[in-house]
Formats: structure tokens, sequence, C-alpha cells
């Protein structure tokens, strides 16, 4: 096996050898050059180019990864020639295989032996990208285990994935049920592309994969048909022999198929899951499938995607459960080797060749007045309001505090640029959750912003909010936010946004998380003398999968500026993580480090309101030891010594002494240490845990009101926020309601609601805290959560006074500015109605698990509703005309958990009513229309138009028409095809289900818009390929192939 060498292996003789190893040194950090800030930039491995016109790293454009030996034996075959060995950079761990097919260079890569999953697939895919940096797209080609569904899938066929999805992924909820949060991936374009061509001539030529497979490998006789039957269990029996054969299994638990007419395999195209785990359980396998829409599972694919678009292509060997075995494997890797011979016969070239390499995207130069244009749209699109919002509520270190990690061996270290060799000038700060990591981030980050003098230095941060809105919480919002943050303090660099390949001309939002990614990447390696530092809090506050795909992006990004002897540095904090690190870097534990408990000797000296020296150090001494480094816990003890207002020594040793250790049981001491307002407490949490958004002060206090007014404990007139002193009044409240346990942010411009640490949140919602202080909730205490708040929110605007407020208001009488001044009055005087009026339904739906939300619905005042709505919303454009149906409205909002209810409940009024522009009078007497809006659309385009699948298969069910049209003439099915690619992430709302699901039900694949233009054309114009390829799998499709072959890109 030939295999691209380390530089122990390197040819004595070759001058490009020479030239190649010298590169490899600057490289991998050895050369003394790298380690001098103003040593002259030399030429990388990359830069090198063999004078005789060999292949060398650049000219290779596929990545081809395998997770087993058999599997990488399988694709040497498929090969139409093996490539010379080429040098690799001495930190890159992998072998690899060279080769050609037709046009295409390949690299091929194996995992190491016994080490599979998301995580060391990705690790593989990065350090080829670093020594192949031209490479464009990637396969995962192998073995798999099937599903037996409606696609009859046996052992044998292959899978290609168009939809990859991660089912690792998700959070425990209540009862040990875990909410999974997958979301979909899929493969990049010019495979899809390619994918579409193979099927559509499959269909008119079919190929047997087996039969080029048994051609390619002639001397492989253990890669053919193994001979032996192909037996498919029923789910609920269990493999019973003691080795891996079924000789002892009951054959009469054997599931009954159809024979198939030969032995060819098939080829199918759906979803594939991946996970870490090895799915051996049939009855789980079913119900993921289920769940998922899946055809098949892998343990690589959804790691390769976080690092690059790849396709995943699966030969069947097994069927996921007890059964499993190795006898079919062979024949699997071979049969999905062969197709990707075959997809790669029909990719053209030239897509791969003339794109840029996956380390720098080259611009396609184009009008200078329409860069400027492009330019100022896209940074305005990068900007978003809450950026900032949590640097500025992290509390300000105390004086003298924090200081001494500016002079501490590891932040000296990591500012040496010699050393950056041994760590990539990474610095990880680690801590337990209140140990100060924010407030020593922030501070570090202000120390090094000081640094800024020149035009030359530049500091960037993002601090993650895991109480804020998405985007603060996301790493879409921190790519967004580092990126903005680069592109103002180095200008030069914004000519990385002319890449019309990264973002379309025609791009009217945010670029997606991959483009984000590759234009952060572009940014960074372009720096030549200036120096960039990037400081990211909490990173533990962001989704866990994000997180590990983010420290491999970092990490790649700063392999790749030590390469350059670009000067980077990136510091990030998070709490404990033992199974996610990084291969390099700096690693700190906040509280084992001797400065640290000195600022917490600091702060108590400061704080504790005690006179007597003496008795002040022995109460400190017992603080220090409790609080195990944790300056939160510290923080609230000194708060409740302090209140026993300089009680004797003897009161004070005993009240510490009944201060729990850990944070959780401080906590649950505070919040229940007296039972007094407890009603008051409850409410306050529910408001603070599961509101739709976090409250501003003015809301949350007319959220209490409303619901204690429920209770009947509360003043039935409504509360005056603009009194004087308001500000001082709310704060009080939220103190009082909370029992210190929430705070109001120091956001001057939007303000909100929150707990005083993220332990807080975790305590009550992860730890069930809540429900152990008022075990009565039960376990589905999120639910009744829920249903009290939509409570709180439809008493609110129906009150008498909110009526009053609005009452002889005709927005269609006012003009805008009257409209805006009018909306400021009412927000004024009736401030929680704009979050009553929108999250109402909100909370309904999330209730709907538990408590019955028909009578709900049922007594629903939808005018008054639409009439609130229209008051807080309406300068921006009514959204409802005043007869809108309630269905109509779910729809819109995208709550299918109550469409369904209302279906339920009322069989026939999906196609019963008219409303929008059509009077109810008409709804009457013209029973076949549906319910519409201002546009004409019905519920069931509204569903499609938002990508609410479930919502579209229940309206299909009740008997919705499937071709009704709105006022362009849009059916359901082009709607879901076009708007799928707003923002470049289609699958982000199952648009791709909803339109097999339109077809299933037999969607007009005919139809034409005014240019012409069928679902199939939109589908590719709208560069959403999965979802062409599968309008495709219908024969009326194929009867417009050849127009295909017209227009398609």
């Amino acid at each position: 096996m030939s295999v691209v060498g380390d530089l122990q292996s390197t040819p004595p003789d070759s001058r490009s050898a020479k030239n190649d190893r010298a590169a490899c040194r600057v490289h991998s950090g050895t050369d003394a050059a790298v380690r001098s800030p103003s040593a002259k930039r030399q030429k990388t491995l990359y830069e090198q180019h063999d004078k005789t016109g060999a292949l060398n790293h650049e000219h290779y454009t596929i990545a081809w990864i395998c997770a087993l030996h058999i599997e990488m034996a399988a694709a040497i075959a498929v090969l139409d020639k093996k490539h010379r060995e080429l040098l690799k950079p001495a930190n890159d761990k992998n072998s690899y295989v060279l080769g050609s097919i037709r046009d295409h260079n390949i690299v091929i890569a194996g995992l190491p032996s016994n080490e599979y999953g998301l995580i060391n697939a990705a690790h593989v895919l990065a350090d080829l990208l670093r020594t192949f940096p031209s490479i464009r797209q990637g396969l995962m080609v192998g073995v798999g285990g099937g599903v037996p569904s409606k696609m009859d899938v046996r052992l044998g066929d292959v899978v290609v994935g168009t939809r990859v999805m991660n089912i690792d992924l998700g959070k425990a909820r209540t009862g040990g049920k875990i909410q999974r949060a997958a979301v979909p991936k899929m493969p990049g374009a010019s495979l899809c592309r390619a994918i579409t061509k193979l099927r559509a001539s499959h269909e008119a030529e079919p190929v047997n994969v087996a039969a080029v497979a048994l051609e390619r490998m002639k001397n492989l006789p253990d890669y053919q048909h193994p001979g032996t039957p192909d037996q498919l269990f029923l789910a609920d029996y269990v493999h019973v022999s003691p080795g891996p054969d079924c000789d002892e299994c009951d054959q009469s638990m054997l599931k009954v198929r159809n024979t198939r007419p030969s032995q060819e395999p098939r080829i199918h195209y759906g979803g594939i899951a991946s996970s870490n785990q090895l799915t051996t359980d049939a009855i789980r396998r079913d119900e993921l499938a289920q769940e998922f829409d899946i055809l098949c599972f892998e343990m690589e694919a959804a790691g390769l995607m976080d690092v690059l678009a790849c396709l995943p292509i699966r030969g069947i060997c097994d069927y996921s459960d007890s059964h499993k075995s190795k006898e079919w494997q062979r024949y699997a890797a071979a049969n999905a080797a062969a197709y990707a011979r075959c997809l790669l016969q029909n990719l053209t070239a030239i897509e791969m060749k003339t794109g840029p390499p996956n380390s720098t995207h080259r611009p396609v130069p184009v009008d200078t007045d329409m860069n400027a244009d492009h330019r100022r749209r896209l940074l305005e699109s990068l900007r978003f309001q809450q950026m900032h919002s949590r640097k500025f509520d992290i509390r300000e270190n105390d004086e003298q505090t924090c200081h001494w990690f500016l002079d501490s061996p590891v932040y000296q270290d990591w500012l040496d640029h010699g050393k950056r060799p041994s760590h990539l000038g990474l610095l990880w700060i680690r801590g337990k959750p209140g140990a100060g990591k924010s407030t020593l981030m922030k501070f570090l980050y202000s120390m090094s912003k000081k640094r800024d003098q020149s035009d030359k230095i530049l500091t960037i941060a993002f601090f993650f909010h895991a109480r804020g809105d998405t985007l603060e919480k996301t790493v879409s919002g921190m790519y967004r936010s580092l990126l903005l943050q680069i592109l103002q303090g180095f200008p030069h660099l914004q000519h990385i946004l002319d890449n019309t390949e990264l973002v379309p001309r025609d791009e009217k939002c945010c670029p997606p998380v991959n483009a984000l990614k590759e234009l952060i990447r572009d940014a960074v390696v372009s720096l030549e003398e200036e120096n960039l530092t990037f400081f990211v809090d909490a990173l533990d506050e962001c989704d866990e999968q994000q997180m590990t795909d983010m420290l491999e992006f970092l990490e790649d990004v700063a392999q790749r500026c030590l390469a350059r002897n670009t000067f980077l540095l990136v510091c990030f904090s998070s709490r404990h993580y033992p199974y996610i690190d990084i291969r390099n870097g700096i690693r700190v534990i906040l509280e084992n480090q001797p400065g640290h408990t000195a600022d917490l000797n600091k702060y108590i000296d400061n704080r504790l309101w005690i006179q007597d020296p003496a008795l002040k150090n022995e109460l400190k001494s017992v603080m220090l030891e409790k609080a195990a480094g944790v300056f939160l816990w510290v923080f609230l003890v000194v708060r409740i010594l302090n209140k026993e207002g300089g009680g004797g020594g003897l009161r004070l040793r005993k009240k510490l002494e009944e201060v729990p250790t850990g944070l959780s049981e401080l906590f649950r001491k505070l919040l229940t240490r007296d039972q007094e307002n407890m009603e008051e407490l409850r409410l306050s949490i529910m408001w603070i845990l599961y509101a739709q958004r976090p409250l501003r002060p003015e809301e949350f206090y007319h959220a209490m009101w409303a619901g204690l007014l429920l209770e009947s404990k509360g003043d039935p007139e409504m509360p005056n926020v603009n009194a004087p002193g308001a500000a001082t009044r709310f704060n009080g409240c939220v103190i009082s309601y909370t029992k210190g346990l929430a705070e109001i942010t120091k956001d001057k411009e939007n303000p909100a609601v929150q707990f005083i640490h993220e332990s807080v949140r975790d305590f009550l919602a992860r730890d069930d805290g809540l429900l152990s202080i008022w075990p009565e909730l039960g376990a589905d205490l999120e639910a009744r959560s829920h249903d009290r708040l939509k409570s709180c929110c439809l008493s609110y605007f129906r009150h008498q006074e909110v009526r009053v407020t609005l009452e002889g208001t005709t927005l269609n009488l006012l003009t805008r500015k009257d409209r805006l001044q009018h909306e400021s009055r009412v927000r004024g005087a009736c401030p929680f109605l704009e979050y009553a009026v929108d999250s109402v339904l909100y909370h309904a739906n999330a209730a709907s698990d538990l408590a019955p939300q028909g009578p709900f619905m049922d007594d629903f005042p939808v005018q008054c509703w639409i009439s609130c709505s229209d008051i807080c919303h309406g300068f921006r454009g009514r959204q409802y005309s005043t007869d809108a149906d309630l269905l109509y409205i779910l729809v819109k909002q995208r709550y299918p958990a109550l469409v369904r209810v209302r279906l339920e409940d009322h069989p026939n009024i999906a196609v019963s009513q008219r409303s929008g522009d059509f009077p109810v009078t008409a709804a009457a007497a013209n029973k076949d229309k549906e319910i519409m809006d201002d546009a004409q659309r019905t519920a069931l385009s509204e569903a499609a138009l938002s990508g609410t699948e479930l919502s579209v298969r229940d309206l299909l069910d009740a008997g919705s028409d499937i071709e009704s049209k709105d006022r362009g003439g849009c059916t359901p099915l082009s709607l879901a095809v076009t708007t799928g690619n707003e923002c470049a992430v289609p699958a982000r709302y199952g648009y791709d289900q909803i339109v097999l699901l339109l077809l299933e039900h037999g969607a007009n694949i005919e139809w034409q818009n005014c240019e012409g233009d069928t679902p199939l054309m939109l589908a590719f114009k709208t560069m959403m390929m999965a979802m062409g390829s599968e309008c495709c799998h219908t024969s009326r499709i194929l009867q417009a192939a050849p127009e295909i072959h017209d227009w398609a890109p």
C-alpha cells in the first residue's frame, strides 16, 4: 500500500524533496525563523512547486475517507491510477493513498485502527485539509447498518446520504426522556448536481454497481457476493446463537419479504443517522428511523460534515440489530466504492479545479462600486443588537484582583511568540461554575484592548450568553460578531467579502455558518504584519456539538497562522469538560491557581463588614475552605453574613456553619430559608426560566402583576410603570420576588431580568431544583409552567384597562408617525402587551403535551388578539386581516401541536372557510375554498412556506387542496421549493421533506410559473439539489428531463 511518507522516508537525492523537507520544517514549527516575529516570511509546504511538473499537494481536490481497512482496500481497487508518495507535515498523523479517477485527483485516508466515531473522523479530515489545501469535496465511503423500511433496503444495497443527522445531539428531559436536537447536514452543491445527473442516467440505463465492483476487484475474491442468505429477523427477536452466525436463531422469526428478481444491489437516496454509538437494538433502530426518516446508521459522517461538506456512501452489511455479523462487509464495501467511482465519473472536473482551495478563496473580480455596496450590505447583515450585551453584564473585577494572571507563567508563555509552535497561541481557562472565569476574561480582554494603540494590533471578543437571545448563545452569533470586528478593525481585509462563491452577489441576509467560518479563515490567514487576539468566553453556554466543531475550527486556523508566521492568539474559557479537549494549547484550571485564592482573600477583606480582625480572619478561613475556589459562593455568603448586621461572633459562626458547601445546596437554602411570598417566588422563576425571550424590567413587573391577579393576590388596578422611582421599584421587586437570585442586566439600551448566574438556571431546571422545592408540580413541571404563563398572557390582553387603552383606535386612519406615537403610548401604559400577544400561543403550544388546549382555542378571542397585534406591530404592516381564522394564525406562527389539536377538534375547518380579502359571508357560500391571508395563501401554503412539516402532513390528512394557488399563482409545492434557499440553509426547516410529502400526495410537478419554470427548475435554480434529485424520482419529472440540460447549473 502506497502512503504519503513522513520526513524519515524522504528520497535523499530529490531536489524537490529537499524543498518539501525544508517547507515541512517551517510548517511544523521547528524552524527558528518561525519563532521570530520579525523574520522574513518563508514559503510553506503548499507554496513549493515541483518544477518537473509532477503532482503536488495543491493538485488534489477530492478527500475519500474510510473507517475500516477493508473499505480502504475497496477504494484503492476502484482507482484508475495510483500516484507517487508525497511528503506530509510532521504533525499530520494520517496515512494516505493518492490516486485518480478520470480527471479527479483523490486523497484516500483511513481512520486509525479501532478508533471510530465522529470526533476521530473529524480529526483525520482536519489533518488532511491542512496537508492538501485544495480539497473541495469529501466522500465517506464504507459500510453501514441498514434500516428495513418501505424503501426495502437489503444487504449489499448502497445508501447515498443526501441528508445526515447527528442523533447524539439532544438534552435530557424530565423522566429520563431525551429531546433530540438533530439538525440535518447536506452535501455540497457540486456533489448534489453529480448525484442528480447519475440518478437521471440510471433511470434510463441502470448500472449494476456489483458488476463494476467485480470488474475492478478481480484480484480480491473475498469482495464478491458472499453467497449466504439475506436474513432479516423481526425487531423484537434477539440473537441467540453463541457465534455471529444465526444457525441457532429461530427461523420462524424471520420477516417475510418479497423475493427480488435478481441479486443486483439497489441504490437508495435519503437520510443517514450518524452517531458515536453502534446501533444493535432493532426496536431502537426502528424508533430512530421513524423519528428522523433515515435509511442507514453509521459512525463518522456527522463529524466530517462539521469540517467539510461531505457525501456519505454506505454499503449495507447488516440491519443494525443484534444479528450483526461481518459476513457481508467486504461485498458491501465493494459496492459502495463502485458507486463512488460512478459518481466521480459524473462529477465535472472543472467544477473542482476552477474553484478555490479550502484554505483561501480567491474572489471573482467584479465592479468596484458593486463591491462597495456588496460589502456594506454584508457588514450590516453581520451586526445584531445584542452582540456585546453579555460583556456589559459581567461584573467588573474588584480593584487589585485578576492582575496576578498577567504575570503568571502560563499567560507569559501564551504571549511569547517563540513558544507558539508548542501551543499554537491557544489558551484555555477552565473552572467550576461560578469560579469567576467571565470576570477574569473581561479583565484580560480590557487589558489586551489597551495595547491596541496601532492599526496593526487588534483585540476582539465574544461572550456567550445562555440566558440571552439565540445569537448570543450559538456559534452563528459568535462567528458573525468576530468577523464583523475583524473587518472593522482591519478594513483592508474586507476584500474577502467579494468572493461570490462564498457569498453570492444577490445574498440578502447573513451568510450561513460554514461561509462565515471560511470568511474568518480567509481574513485571518491574510494577515501579514498585523497582530490579532481573540477572547471567547463561556464556551459551555453554547451547544456541545457546536463547541466541539468550534474548537476544531480555531485549532485549524491557529495551525495555518503558525505555518504562515501570522500572529494570532486565542483565549477561551469554559467549565470543565473531561471528554472535550484541544490537541495543542495551554490549559489552566482557575480554582487551582494561587493567585485566584489570593483574589478570594482580597474580596472577603474588602466586602465582609466585620470590624474584629481576629473574627474576620477566622470566618475567612472557613469560607475559603467551603468555597473550594468558587467566587459566586463567596459573593452570596458575604451577602448573607453582612445581613446579620454586625451580629456577635457566636451568631456569625453559627450562620456560617449552616451554609452548605455546594452552589446547588446554597441556592436551595436561599430559596427555602422562609416560606414567605412563595407564590411570588414560584411565578417569578417560571417567567425567568420559560419566557419565550428575556423580559424587560417593566414587562416582568406587569407579568408578575397579571399572574398574581389570577390568584387574587394582586391589586386589580394596573400598576403605573411611569411613576417616579419606577426603576428602583422594578429592581426591588426582582430581588424580592426571586430572593436575590435574579437581577436586571446593565445593558442601558435593552435591560432584561435574568438569574445572577447560569448555575442558578442549572440548579432549577437541570438539577430538578424547582421540582424539589415544589414537588406538587410533578414531572411535567415545564408544561405546567407554560400553561400558567399562557393564562397570564391571555388575561393581560383581555384586561379591562388594556381594552380601554386600545379603545377607539383605527390604524388605517393613522399616518406612520402617528402609529409610532400610538405604539409608544400603548407600550408605556401596557408594557407587557406586546409579549402577551406574541407569546400566548407559544406557551399554549409548549403546554399542549400536558394540558388539553382545545377548550382554550375554542374560547380564544381571535378578534381581540388581532387588534392587539395590529396595535403592537401596526406601523410595520398588518399581519392578519380582521377576520382571519385561528387555524391560519397557528400555521403562520408555526405551532404544529396546536394545529393538530385544532384539526382533530374541527376536522372540516381546513376546507370550510375563507377569510382575508374575502368576506365571511362568501366563505359560507363557497365551501371548497380554504382559509387564506391577504396574499390569498391557504393554511397549507403557509405551512409549506414556513417549513412546518408536521402541519403540512396534518393539513393534507384533513383534506386541504394541494393545488391551491396564492395571489401570485404559486402552489404549496412551488413555495416549499423556492423558499428553502433563504440564508443558504434549505435543510434547516425541513423543506426537502415537505417537497417529498407533497409529491407523495400527488402534487402537480408540471405546474409552471409566469416564467415557465416547473418545481424541478426552481429546485435547481435555488440550489436545493436534494429536492431537485428527489423530484427526479417521479416518472412525470423524468418526462421533462431533457429540459434540465438546457439550464441546469
